[in-house]
């Protein structure tokens, strides 16, 4: 019982700190960047059109920016950035595609984080239920199977959100030297942990029916 309790704990800190990685550092790293956006604006009397944090990949493989310089040894490095900010003064005029999508992700990051919320509603359910030694309620086993599909939704719509950003870009950006980059769109952790969940719901769920069974043979 008490492993368990212990268990469900560590899934809810888990959580937490999977949603602190995946939503409040990306937030906190748009404020900086809206802030640097808007210092810009005042410091060179120009107008930011849009700004936007994404990873990138060299058109050209053989391409290295040049323009650093290694402090220690005051030379010059190449370097290959993977996530960049871009800061653009003006852009084209916004295709109907370009609104939809538009409306489109800010419905998809709406049910995110509703359904983010909904996860540690469960999971203190499940731990007050254990606290009444519920263990083989078979309300639990909906509650772990929602948790599962929960989670396994918010790695699809995460992913799905950020391909839908990277379109969004290309409708509006052409960068000389890279292309956006889709190498990291899967979010493979809340997809990986749902499937877990999922199959120890399912392993819990045959556990409470051969109990069933014995406590009818008795």
């Amino acid at each position: 019982m008490k492993r368990i309790k212990f268990l469900c704990i560590v899934l809810l800190a888990v959580f937490f700190a999977s949603l602190y990685q995946s939503v409040v550092l990306p937030f906190w790293e748009g404020v900086k960047t809206g802030y640097t956006a808007a210092k810009y604006q005042f410091e060179h009397k120009e107008q930011i059109d849009n700004y936007l944090l994404i990873d990138v990949t060299p058109k050209d493989y053989a391409y290295f920016d040049e323009s650093e310089i290694n402090l220690n040894t005051k030379e010059g490095v190449l370097i290959r950035p993977h996530n960049v900010t871009i800061m653009t003064k003006s852009l084209p005029d916004k295709t109907t595609t370009w609104l939809i999508l538009k409306s489109f992700i800010s419905v998809l990051t709406l049910i995110v984080l509703t359904l983010g919320i909904w996860v540690p509603f469960l999971l203190v359910k499940i731990l007050r239920s254990l606290q009444k030694s519920e263990v083989f309620d078979r309300r639990n086993l909906k509650r772990i199977n929602r948790i599962g599909l929960i989670l396994l939704t918010i790695g699809l719509f995460d992913s799905l959100l950020k391909i839908v950003n990277i379109l969004l870009a290309e409708l509006m950006i052409d960068l000389s030297n890279y292309n956006f980059s889709y190498a990291n769109v899967v979010e493979f952790y809340p997809i990986i942990m749902g499937v877990v969940i999922l199959i120890m719901n399912e392993i819990l769920r045959i556990s409470i029916e051969i109990k069933e069974e014995q406590d009818m043979t008795i």
